[in-house]
């Protein structure tokens, strides 16, 4: 019976040492938070903000439109141009850089997606 409770002891205070090991602090991340970077960090937190804000309200503008065409006519539109030719919207939706609108005619859903990268250009050969 001793040997075991020895072994039960030795063990619990072994586990009790290891954990309670003082682990190193970790170094926050430089993450900008400097009262020097504060102006560059608000303006830049401004600036996605603004963009977030532009496509979020396009978006629902788009989505209010289709809606309204589809209350009108009974059916989605064939693509967003029609929404245009039908007085629906005053103008093409801009997307924004590098982002293309994508919609479905089945289901009148409308999303931002990533715009297909063009392949790049062939180095013009010399003419000789």
């Amino acid at each position: 019976m001793k040997p075991i409770f020895c072994s039960v002891a030795c063990l619990s205070v072994l586990l009790l040492v290891v954990g309670c090991e003082r682990k190193p602090a970790a170094k926050p991340a430089d993450s900008g938070n400097s009262p020097v970077t504060a102006p560059l960090d608000y303006l830049a937190a401004q600036g996605k903000a603004k963009k977030f804000a532009e496509k979020t309200i396009t978006a629902a503008e788009l989505t209010s439109a289709i809606q309204k065409f589809n209350a009108m006519e009974d059916r989605f539109p064939a693509d967003l141009n029609e929404l245009v030719r039908e007085h629906y919207l005053q103008g093409p939706p801009a997307a924004p850089a590098g982002m293309r609108w994508h919609y479905d005619p089945q289901t009148g859903a409308v999303r931002l997606v990533a715009a297909p990268t063009p392949p790049p250009a062939a180095p013009a050969a010399s003419a000789k």
